[in-house]
């Protein structure tokens, strides 16, 4: 059988050829190149290389196939019809065949792999070691003590009485200071000055850097003598006496007698 419209004289074409071949040998009858048709019908050079090549699958899609077939037919004198007609056959025809694969019936179907047999057990195992992970750390009820009664019970049996608060008072004239004991040895400060006082057994009763300002009873007891860095900045008074200096300042004295009867001397 052979296609008999449209050839050119002097070439005979079988359909035992391809598509692709019958236009490659009808190209070269007439002395075209690929990039001469490619400009003429406005297809890729590379797009007819694909359908002389059989190589349908580098073409955009069936469609298109089908139209650059029929385009490139026409333009070599060809049946575009025939020709179409053969490249389905050929070509498209062959691959629209569809391979109808049926599942197979459940009661032919296989077991399940020994793996995931495996896997399931696996997990059922963790399944169940974590919930008994989780009951052993829930807390039983049986086990946890009663409070005791005595921390349940009050002790205070009535509500403690309300503690009324005075109203604020006029204040008051403030009181006298009483009289100073015609005996007492009052120390005043009038310059910074070390002072230690001691006792009739030898132990400190005070021992420490008095300031400007300062005023110390001495204890009305015997035996009490007294030590200074700086006597001229310690001024003593007897009652109600007048203030005398000890001796002149930074003039250092240890051991005065702290009585009536020796501070009355003159330093």
């Amino acid at each position: 059988m052979t296609l008999d419209a449209g050839l050119p004289d002097g070439i005979d074409f079988h359909t035992d050829l391809s598509v692709g071949e019958i236009l490659r040998r009808t190209r070269v009858h007439y002395n075209q190149s690929l990039e001469d048709v490619g400009t003429m019908l406005r297809i890729r050079p590379s797009q007819l290389e694909a359908i002389e090549s059989g190589q349908i699958d580098q073409l955009p899609g069936r469609v298109y196939a089908i139209g650059f077939v029929r385009s490139y037919s026409e333009y070599l004198g060809l049946d575009g019809d025939k020709m179409v007609h053969l490249f389905k056959q050929q070509s498209v025809g062959s691959k629209s065949r569809l391979d109808y694969h049926f599942p197979e019936p459940a009661a032919e179907s296989k077991v399940p792999h020994v793996s995931l047999s495996m896997i399931g057990i696996i997990l059922a195992v963790i399944v169940l070691v974590v919930w008994g992970v989780f009951m052993t750390m829930k807390p039983d009820k049986a086990e946890i003590p009663e409070v005791p009664s005595s921390l349940t019970q009050s002790t205070i049996t009535e509500a403690p009485p309300v503690i009324e608060l005075a109203a604020p008072q006029t204040p008051e004239a403030p009181a006298e200071i009483p009289t100073v004991s015609e005996t007492q040895i009052i120390l005043e400060i009038t310059q910074s000055s070390w002072v230690e006082i001691k006792n009739k057994s030898g132990a400190s009763i005070l021992r420490q850097v008095l300031k400007p300002g300062d005023q110390y009873k001495v204890p009305e007891e015997e035996g009490l003598t007294l030590s200074t860095g700086n006597a001229g900045g310690i001024g003593v008074k007897i009652g109600s006496g007048d203030l005398v200096l000890l001796g002149k300042v930074a003039e250092v004295k240890r051991n005065i007698p702290l009585t009536v009867k020796s501070l009355q001397k003159k330093p």
